[in-house]
């Protein structure tokens, strides 16, 4: 090989060189356009301005008549049953129609208010009390009282 055959090899080596240099930089720039341009903005139902309809007129219809509310009825107090006491649970006590955990809540009791125990379960789980405020009977968990008298 001579010296023009030589030139001509490295001439031709560095054309195929730039030559995929130059495809790859073209590739690289038009795959990074098409991830950073932002989507097209998507069209809803409700992005299209709706055409007036016409309204008729209805009568209004009347409105059901508020349902009572069921409040606890309080009962008259008895003399001379069951023992003072108040509540010492910080956050107070629900009150329940009957001494279960997913008995009907009729109530409830604060900290520190005053009560009339009236009895107790047999296992001594639940109380039935008196809230003297407002003569509400009702369950409520045992151990969260004091005796006061």
């Amino acid at each position: 090989m001579n010296g023009s055959g030589l030139l001509k090899a490295f001439t031709g080596c560095l054309v195929a060189i730039a030559l995929i240099i130059g495809g790859g930089f073209l590739a690289a720039q038009y795959l990074i356009a098409q991830f950073t341009a932002p989507p097209p903005k998507p069209m809803f139902a409700n992005d299209m301005s709706p055409k007036p309809k016409p309204v008729a007129i209805a009568p209004k219809p009347q409105p059901p008549p508020p349902k009572p509310t069921v409040s606890p009825t309080p009962l008259p107090k008895p003399s001379g049953e069951g023992y003072q006491a108040k509540i010492t649970l910080s956050e107070g006590l629900n009150m329940r129609s009957n001494p279960a955990v997913d008995a009907e809540r009729v109530g409830g009791v604060d900290f520190d208010e005053e009560i009339t125990v009236l009895k107790e379960t047999p296992d001594q789980e639940w109380q039935r009390i008196r809230v003297k405020t407002s003569n509400v009977e009702g369950w409520i968990k045992s151990g969260h009282t004091e005796r006061i008298n």
